[in-house]
């Protein structure tokens, strides 16, 4: 990892500020500057110094192991483990005598460790170091696990395998984005058929994760929707209509007149395993209705509108109010029944899902049409339409003017991706979207109020909930390695987002859509407390990371300081990009003056060094900010 920028070096862990950064049975290499009286003595590790009590008298100027002992009213006991004759010679000699202290076996990886360890002047306890090392081995990649253990040590981190799982899956630098859609696939096809699975799936649908899959999901659905809604205006009707014809849902040709006479025809039919009084069961019954009416069964249509009220309002329907006279009713005046049935029967299905009930939309497709095998050659089709109109300019020939308007509206309404135009906009999306990951979970529930339990099950309705409830299941392996994953990656967000002193830091991974590609938006935000204990808006550090398309890996560094703004934009294509962005530089200065802040510049600048231009590797944020004296940010 290579440091984009920092300030002032922070200390580490060992440089002991006080006893209480010592802990019982810590191993340390130390020099004795000056012996006291009463065993005392002033004893440097590193550049910092302190007076602690020793086990017996040492000699100054030499260097020794130490192990801390219990401290004994206020003071730190250190023991020496080495005889005061025996010097320590060069970081090989060193590393021996430590792994000899710890009575561990002298392995590759144990000698590595030690190495990192003492290195980077990390506390080191034989606990913690058989610790580190199982969890190393069992990784497999110390090049990516050990400045895992460094992050814990630094940022002060519980010490245990969950956190370490966390940040190493951060740490290998895996698109999160492909992460969920991979996963996203796995529940599709892997035989995952629990409850909690089909919840997944409508998480990760409502992220937009796999875009084409998911248009494919749902495509058709929508454009049938879009045809009954009563809401829809008659160009959206039409243009509908036009798509289920282009799709093969509905033959070519056949006017949508044509389309409801044939259900009415159809509906003479005996249909099987329809549940009663669920929406397809009033519709059909409402259909066979006006089958009768076309063969004469009422006299007015008055009469047959009554007796469609009493079925969609779940009451029997009473044969005896039939009059004497009875006239056969021409499909003109019937057709407009059976769109009326067909609103009401789409419309309830709607709302029993909203409302956590079965899912019958899909069953209302097939009893609309029955062709199994065109259905599913529909549905590619729809998301086939949908995506091209991702793709594709306003003024793409390809579609007509109606046509345009119903995709455009669907695609708007259901995977509408960020406005970064609109900054309220941005920040209520980002702000859903980590509701919808499940970030805010522990949050809620350490303030949940006495009387809040009836809206706490929407916080577990999310992402690292349904997870958590997943893995408690019997799924397959593939499937429960892939969401542990993902938990991790979650989880590694909440550990590095946290206070340090007055600092407070964030970081976020969210998947991101820009038009046809998907991609991983990672911001990660450093900022001070007010006496308050508020943000203060004054100064913070912001930076993002984002890959796209044709700019390729883009980092953003943005410096507040008492309100004057400095903004880096770190890019192999700095210069072109420098000159896109000059016409757009006023605007920002001038709306950034508005909310009272200064721009002191923009800066354009090409990676310089090989590491630099290796941007692919995610961030674990702040990795050095162990202390609040400085912010160092890496990538």
């Amino acid at each position: 990892m290579q440091s984009i920028a920092s300030s002032q070096p922070v200390a580490s862990p060992i440089e002991i500020k006080g006893t209480a950064s010592f802990k019982n049975g810590q191993i340390l290499l130390g020099k004795v500057n000056k012996v006291f009286l009463n065993q005392t003595a002033e004893v440097q590790f590193g550049h910092q110094k302190m007076v602690a009590t020793l086990d017996i008298p040492l000699r100054t100027g030499v260097k020794y192991w130490f192990q801390v002992q219990q401290p004994i009213e206020g003071s730190v006991v250190l023991k020496a483990l080495d005889s005061p004759n025996l010097n320590v010679s060069g970081l090989k000699g060193t590393v021996a005598q430590l792994i000899a202290h710890l009575g561990i076996k002298a392995e590759p990886a144990a000698i590595k460790l030690a190495e990192y360890l003492l290195t980077n002047r990390l506390p080191i306890t034989k606990e913690t170091f058989q610790s580190a090392l199982q969890w190393l081995k069992a990784a497999d990649a110390a090049e990516v696990g050990l400045p895992v253990i460094k992050t814990m040590f630094i940022q002060q981190l519980p010490f245990v395998k969950g956190v370490f799982d966390a940040l190493f899956t951060q740490s290998k630098g895996e698109p999160f984005h492909k992460l969920l859609s991979g996963f996203r696939q796995q529940l599709q096809d892997g035989g995952a058929v629990t409850g909690t699975a089909s919840k997944l799936k409508e998480v990760l649908d409502s992220l937009h994760v796999a875009k084409q899959n998911q248009l494919q999901q749902i495509g058709l659905q929508k454009l049938v929707t879009t045809w009954l809604n009563s809401d829809s205006t008659p160009v959206m009707k039409s243009g509908a209509f036009s798509l289920l014809q282009k799709t093969g849902f509905v033959p070519k040709g056949m006017t949508e007149s044509v389309f409801l006479e044939s259900l009415v025809d159809g509906a003479a039919e005996v249909r099987s395993g329809i549940p009663e009084k669920s929406a397809i069961d009033k519709l059909h019954q409402g259909l066979q209705l006006l089958s009768e009416a076309k063969g004469g069964a009422f006299a007015h249509v008055e009469e047959i509108e009554m007796a469609i009220n009493r079925i969609l309002n779940s009451h029997e329907h009473e044969k005896d109010i039939h009059s004497i006279q009875r006239n056969n009713i021409s499909a003109e005046k019937l057709t407009p029944l059976a769109f009326h049935l067909l609103q009401n029967a789409f419309a309830e299905a709607i709302a029993t899902k909203a409302l956590g009930g079965k899912i019958e939309v899909n069953d209302l497709i097939g009893y609309l049409n029955m062709d199994t095998e065109q259905v599913a050659e529909s549905k590619g089709k729809a998301a086939e339409l949908l995506f091209k109109s991702l793709n594709e300019p306003p003024e793409a020939q390809y579609a007509r003017i109606n046509e345009k308007l119903v995709l455009s509206h669907v695609l708007a309404a259901d995977f509408q991706s960020i406005d970064f135009t609109n900054g309220p906009s941005v920040a209520h999306q980002l702000k859903e979207m980590t509701k919808i990951l499940g970030l805010q979970l522990e949050h809620a529930l350490i303030n949940l109020p006495g009387d809040g339990m009836a809206d706490f099950p929407n916080d577990l309705e999310t992402l690292k909930p349904l997870l958590l409830k997943l893995l408690n299941e019997q799924i397959p392996a593939a499937i429960k390695e892939m969401a542990e994953q993902i938990l991790n990656r979650i989880t590694a967000q909440q550990i590095l987002s946290q206070e340090n002193g007055p600092i407070q830091n964030l970081l976020l991974t969210l998947p991101l859509n820009l038009g046809s590609v998907q991609t991983d938006l990672t911001l990660q935000w450093s900022g001070r407390k007010t006496k308050e204990g508020k943000i203060d808006p004054d100064y913070c550090r912001v930076l993002f990371y984002l890959e796209l398309g044709r700019l390729e890996e883009t980092v953003i560094d943005m410096q507040v300081q008492n309100r004057i703004i400095k903004v880096t934009v770190i890019n192999g294509h700095g210069a072109a990009l420098e000159e896109a962005a000059g016409q757009y530089l006023g605007i920002l200065r001038e709306n950034l003056g508005k909310m009272d802040y200064r721009l002191s510049g923009v800066s354009f600048v090409n990676p310089v060094y090989e590491k630099e231009r290796d941007l692919r590797g995610k961030p674990i944020p702040f990795s050095e900010a162990g202390s609040y004296s400085g912010v160092d940010i890496r990538i």
